[in-house]
């Protein structure tokens, strides 16, 4: 039902525009049967300047062995997107203004609370079930200037990403755990987005430029620190100005290509989240250990949180339809009021192995650092009496992935396997009796289907 809704939603939007426009073809047809528009990067035409497009994602999981219950998981995810050029859909005198709507309703298990307990989502669709907007938004653009996009937004679908990092399922190669584990309801990422602005200056898909969003600081909406984010914004549409300001800045460069990926690519970006408080890992407002008897055992609140990041990608070797791109991130933020403060990201996306064109096989590393401060407070509790309490160190993510093109490019399937290394950086976890998450072997298979 969830996923009919969203559909719906597109052809009606559909059928509006074309009727502001007298010269835009009837939607006699469906989209499946409406062959594809040149004018449309991904999806079909369904009026002069509007494109639509819709994907199936179907993840199934087996945990071999550790994590928190070795069984399996499957879920279902359902996205559908319209994209309308003012200019040609409505009138010449729109020109350079856009819109853009996406949904996604997603159904099944999550398999990483249910089977892993890692802080790196197993799968990046993976939420709770529902159907919800992602994002609503309409841009003026400048070509190879500017453009402004301003509605409901979502930061992982421009900022932080390393495209050759895109067929790995693991979800911190997208959104990393660096920053879901330091903003308030993991950020302004999948599954969510958030009322906000961005700024394009220059060209930074193709060439040299800069990106400057603001974003509402909590799309979750301010409920208190143990309930869930997700319940509370189920379908995406409480367009929360709640918890400060989160604000993030990225500066690319890079070389040129006419076609495909480009040669190499650089990032560096910063990030600022104002007004927002933040938990101290470590001690209270008085300055004592939250471990001490004598501390009031609340973490006294800092003001805001910021953080930085680098990222790197190249095309090491090409010939032909064969070619091997690597990728590294780096994230890190301040330990006194972060969990995670340092992550490393690397991986290679080799595509064509062993002479197979259309396939890529994809190999991916992660590792999450827990900060020094999170540390000392594990060094506190133990010297004031628990003599068992585990430290907690780091979570290592291993991902392989091999992506085989069924029907080229409408339908794929994708088996990978991954290794998750001190799941929850060895936090004492009840769902395994109080004792640290045991490494896990998870295999996994994805079909994956756009239309």
């Amino acid at each position: 039902m969830i996923h009919l809704r969203s559909a719906a939603g597109c052809f009606s939007l559909a059928a509006i525009l074309a009727a502001l426009h007298p010269a835009a073809p009837a939607l006699a047809q469906a989209p499946g049967s409406v062959p594809a528009d040149a004018a449309c990067a991904e999806g079909h035409r369904l009026a002069q300047g509007v494109c639509v497009s819709a994907g199936l994602v179907v993840d199934g999981f087996a945990n071999l062995r550790g994590g928190i219950h070795r069984s399996a998981a499957a879920l279902g995810q359902l996205s559908a997107a319209l994209e309308a050029d003012l200019g040609q859909a409505i009138s010449p005198a729109l020109e350079g203004w856009s819109f853009g709507l996406s949904t996604v309703g997603i159904h099944g298990r999550q398999p990483t609370p249910t089977l892993v307990g890692s802080l790196a989502p197993v799968s990046n669709a993976e939420a709770l079930s529902t159907f919800r907007l992602n994002e609503l938004w309409v841009e003026r653009s400048w070509e190879g200037v500017a453009a402004i996009r301003l509605g409901q937004l979502a930061v992982d679908s421009e900022f932080a990403a390393a495209e050759a990092a895109g067929l790995l399922r693991n979800g911190t190669f997208g959104w990393p755990v660096a920053l879901a584990t330091s903003l308030p309801s993991g950020g302004v990422a999948y599954p969510f987005a958030a009322p906000g602005i961005r700024l394009a200056l220059g060209d930074p898909d193709g060439a040299t430029g800069l990106r400057l969003g603001v974003f509402a600081g909590d799309p979750g909406g301010r409920y208190g620190d143990e309930t869930d984010p997700q319940r509370h914004n189920r379908h995406g549409t409480n367009f929360s100005f709640n918890g400060g300001t989160f604000m993030i800045l990225e500066a690319v460069t890079g070389g040129t290509a006419k076609e495909g990926p480009r040669p190499w690519t650089a990032k560096l970006g910063l990030w600022l989240h104002a007004r927002g408080a933040f938990a101290d890992q470590r001690r209270d407002a008085e300055g004592l250990s939250l471990a001490d008897p004598a501390s009031s055992g609340e973490p006294r609140g800092h003001r805001g949180n910021h953080g930085a990041y680098g990222i790197a990608e190249a095309t090491l070797w090409r010939s032909g339809a064969q070619s091997l791109a690597a990728f590294g991130r780096v994230f890190a933020q301040p330990a006194d009021r972060n969990l995670v403060s340092f992550q490393a990201d690397a991986g290679i996306a080799w595509a064509g192995p062993f002479g197979r064109a259309g396939e890529t096989f994809s190999l991916g590393t992660s590792f999450a650092r827990i900060g020094q401060d999170a540390r000392g407070l594990d060094r506190d509790i133990a010297a004031f009496g628990d003599e068992d309490r585990v430290r907690r160190d780091h979570e290592w993510v291993v991902e392989a992935s091999y992506d085989i093109p069924l029907v080229e490019g409408r339908l794929h399937l994708r088996p990978g396997l991954q290794w998750l290394v001190h799941p929850a950086a060895r936090e004492p976890d009840e769902r395994v009796s109080g004792r640290p998450i045991r490494d896990a072997l998870v295999a996994g298979l994805r079909l994956e289907a756009t239309f």
